[in-house]
Parts: C-alpha cells; sequence; structure tokens
C-alpha cells in the first residue's frame, strides 16, 4: 500500500512515521525547501504524548525536553503578577508533560522516518486525480504518483482543502487575535528570562519570553485585532501593538529578524464538516486547527496521525478507514475547540480586571481546585482515547 502526503509539517511527519512502521510505502511532498525550525514552545500532552508513548518516541522527545521552573506573569516594567510552577501544571495530567520547541518535535519525527518514507522539499501537489481505485497526482516537478490514499497536512490555509473540499472562508473560524514568533539574540534578556517561561500580561496583549541555549531566546506575541486578515508587514504589526513598551521589549523588537524569519499568523480555528472524500483525508491544522488558545494543537496532530495509521492499517477499504477515523477523532477535536474559545479571556484576558484574577489563580495553583479548573479548561481527553487498537 502506498500513501502520499502533502506536508511535512508535525502531522504530515507524524503520519509518515506510523505508516512506514505499518509496512507502508510513504511519499512526503513539501514545498519549503527545508524542515522549519521557528515557531512555539509547546506543552506537549494529552493525545501526542499518549500517541508517542505508544509509538516508541517518547523517550526521543523527553531527551528534547525544555527545562522549564515554572510560569511567571508579569507587568509592563517586569514586576511580578503572578507564578505558577510547571510542577503544579505538570500534576493534574499526572506528570505527563514535556516542554518543547515545535521545530525540535519536527525534528524528531524527521529523523525517525525510515528508509520506505521518500521525502520531498521543494515540491507542491499541482493536480489531483481522486479515482475509486487509486488517487493520482502531478508534482511541481512534474513527477506523476499514485497512490492508495492522499493525506491533506498542509496547515490550516491548507491549498488541498481549498481545492478538494470547501473554500477557507467557509471553514476558517477567526477568534479576533493575531500571532507572532521569532529567535533573537541577547546576552541581557537571556539572564533575565534565566530558566522561566515570562509572560508580559497586558489587557488585549501578551509576549512570552524563554531562554534557549546560551543568549539565544524565544519570543511569541499576541494581540487583539478586529481584523481577520494578516498584514502585509509582520515586523510593523508587532511594533504597532508593542512599541509602546519598556522592560525587555525594547531590546526585544531591536532583534527583530526580517519578515521571512517571522513566524505570523491570526489565531483561528477550522470547523470543516467533511474531513474525508473518497481516498483523500485532511489531517491536523488542515482538518481541524484547534489554535494555541487550545493548547494541543501539536499533540492533537499526533494523536490523530496515530488513529489514522491504525484505521488505515487494519481496514482493507480505504474509503472506509477514512470514515472510522472522522468519526474516532471528531468528538475529541470539538471538545478541545470549544475548550480553546472557552479559555480565549483567560489567555489572554481583554480587562485589568482578568489580568490580575488570572494573576490571583496562577499564585493559587498548587491549591486542588485550580487543577480541577485547570483540567477542564484543556478538555484532557480520557485514557486510551488515542491508543486504544480498534479494528
Amino acid at each position: 500500500m502506498k500513501a502520499i502526503i502533502s506536508g511535512a509539517g508535525i502531522a504530515g511527519l507524524a503520519a509518515a512515521y506510523e505508516l512506514g512502521r505499518a509496512g507502508w510505502d510513504v511519499v512526503v511532498l513539501e514545498k519549503a525547501d527545508s524542515l522549519r525550525d521557528g515557531g512555539y514552545m509547546i506543552d506537549f500532552f494529552g493525545p501526542g504524548y499518549d500517541a508517542a508513548e505508544a509509538n516508541g518516541l517518547l523517550d526521543a522527545f523527553a531527551r528534547h525536553a525544555r527545562k522549564v521552573e515554572g510560569v511567571e506573569l508579569v507587568n509592563a516594567d517586569g514586576s511580578r503578577q503572578g507564578y505558577m510552577s510547571y510542577r503544579s501544571f505538570a500534576a493534574p495530567l499526572g506528570g505527563r508533560l514535556f516542554s518543547l520547541m515545535r521545530g525540535d518535535l519536527e525534528r524528531v519525527l524527521f529523523n525517525a522516518l525510515g528508509p520506505i518514507v521518500d521525502l520531498r522539499f521543494g515540491t507542491r501537489i499541482e493536480t489531483v486525480d481522486n479515482g475509486p481505485a487509486s488517487v493520482d497526482i502531478v508534482t511541481s516537478a512534474g513527477d506523476r504518483l499514485h497512490g492508495d490514499v492522499l493525506i491533506g497536512a498542509d496547515g490550516i490555509h491548507s491549498p488541498l482543502r481549498a481545492h478538494l473540499f470547501t473554500a477557507e472562508p467557509r471553514v476558517l473560524r477567526y477568534l479576533g487575535y493575531h500571532t507572532a514568533a521569532y529567535f533573537f539574540r541577547s546576552d541581557a534578556v537571556a539572564k533575565a528570562v534565566q530558566d522561566r517561561f515570562l509572560m508580559l500580561s497586558l489587557p488585549d496583549r501578551q509576549a512570552g519570553l524563554y531562554r534557549m541555549e546560551g543568549d539565544s531566546v524565544a519570543v511569541y506575541f499576541i494581540w487583539r485585532d478586529t481584523r481577520p486578515e494578516r498584514a502585509d508587514d509582520a515586523g510593523a504589526a508587532i511594533r504597532e501593538n508593542f512599541g509602546d513598551l519598556g522592560w525587555l521589549v525594547p531590546e526585544t523588537l531591536a532583534a527583530m529578524p526580517p519578515n521571512a524569519e517571522i513566524y505570523y499568523d491570526v489565531v483561528a480555528q477550522i470547523e470543516a464538516d467533511q474531513w474525508c472524500n473518497g481516498r483523500v483525508a485532511l489531517l491536523g491544522d488542515a482538518a481541524f486547527a484547534v489554535s494555541l488558545l487550545a493548547g494541543q494543537g501539536a499533540s492533537l496532530a499526533m494523536g490523530g496521525a496515530h488513529i489514522l495509521a491504525q484505521q488505515l492499517a487494519s481496514q482493507a477499504d480505504v474509503p472506509t478507514a477514512l470514515a472510522r477515523y472522522d468519526t474516532i477523532l471528531r468528538p475529541e477535536v470539538v471538545k478541545k475547540q470549544a475548550a480553546g474559545r472557552k479559555a480565549a479571556d483567560w489567555i489572554v484576558p481583554h480587562s485589568p480586571f482578568r489580568v490580575w484574577l488570572r494573576a490571583r489563580v496562577f499564585n493559587l495553583s498548587s491549591l486542588p481546585f485550580v487543577s480541577r479548573v485547570f483540567e477542564r479548561l484543556v478538555a484532557t481527553s480520557p485514557k486510551g482515547v488515542f491508543t486504544k487498537k480498534r479494528s
């Protein structure tokens, strides 16, 4: 059996790894020229953690886990608002949590791919023939490929979804925020951050700083914006929304790289009624982006890839396998998307009172009732949902 996968992000690489392990021939087409090393620090738990434990990658992820002592909320002058230790954060999850850079997660998946996976960078799909017996494509390199299934893992703005399923405006739910992230070097900022995750928290604005190696620092920004369209100039948009601040922000903005090296997008969810069409399936953000407000996008992509591979490996009929994948995964996606929308005003508070209240919750995070609130906000899945073997 042969699978063609569009996209070499977390969802695409996870699906390639899972199907390769199951004995499938796999071709992955990625329009970028190489893996992307940027992105956010992610809290890796839930579906992805369960899937990694089941597919043998948990130890590899653990070796790349970042040391974070805790999350410190700060005011515009850098003074402390609130603090939550990572032990308190991990407790409701039974300690099943890693802090990972998104790029590190992709690198582990990439390194785990066996020789049976053919990964082609700088290549995209030009045409698709979704037939009853096979799916046939032509690539931008002029190659004609034939597969038993085509998996669209090409991100929240998926061209494959727009071509074979529905136009983006009909499925993209804008949540009212823009976000950006980049890496920069600053010895002063790195020393100020230390092993904490510093989060500058203001009404409608948030900036997070965390130290990498040496004087390398990663920063992300989130800001409320009524416009669902991305700005043409990411750097200008960041300066417009954060340029009036002091503390470590001026040095962070001064070290901003060119736009090409900045991750920038709107914060949105994908609510698609249809993930599967004949021998084509959507996966990850292309199918069910939950947004960074839900906090489990990467994890859900890995969990979804695990379920999809299980169904394809156990069902002789591909359309039946894809329908089962949808049936099993969709309830969990709906739950996590709803949790993300409910949590929005706690993650980027709209008012000074909400900023103050969140800080108080952080300071009480070791108490049992706060742990229960956290569990509801992240919409944790029952044990076994993403790892149970099904036929």
